[in-house]
């Protein structure tokens, strides 16, 4: 059975929380991070998308090219895609604690990162 820990991400200072998702000591949102981080191509966008973060942590409204709900049919977790031209991160809303992160992906592997990330959502909510 895995391990998970929330870690609030203190650069995102707002009225909703937002958390980090660690699994067994391990964050898919840091290592896809420092990937892109790494990579340096999307370093622009990495920024994009914390600056969403943030719009999001203060309750601004984005338009669903930027932020789109992505919540199965009778799902009762939220479920919200952060978007750019060329990436994406993959959160949900616990209704306790925030919205909390749990990876980023390339718009190019969006199915297989979105069933990575509900597969991951099953788990800390089946624990």
């Amino acid at each position: 059975m895995s391990k998970f820990v929330l870690k609030y991400i203190d650069e995102i200072v707002g009225r909703l929380k937002i958390f980090k998702l660690m699994v067994n000591n391990h964050c898919e949102y840091d290592e896809f991070e420092r990937q892109i981080e790494t990579e340096s191509s999307y370093t622009t966008e990495l920024v994009t998308i914390q600056t969403r973060l943030q719009d999001i942590a203060n309750g601004k409204l984005l338009p669903k090219e930027k932020f789109r709900n992505i919540t199965p049919k009778k799902d009762l977790v939220k479920e919200y895609e952060i978007k750019t031209r060329h990436l994406r991160v993959y959160l949900f809303h616990e209704e306790k604690t925030g919205r909390v992160i749990v990876c980023g992906g390339k718009k190019t592997r969006q199915q297989k990162d979105i069933k990575h990330f509900r597969q991951i959502k099953k788990e800390y909510f089946n624990r």
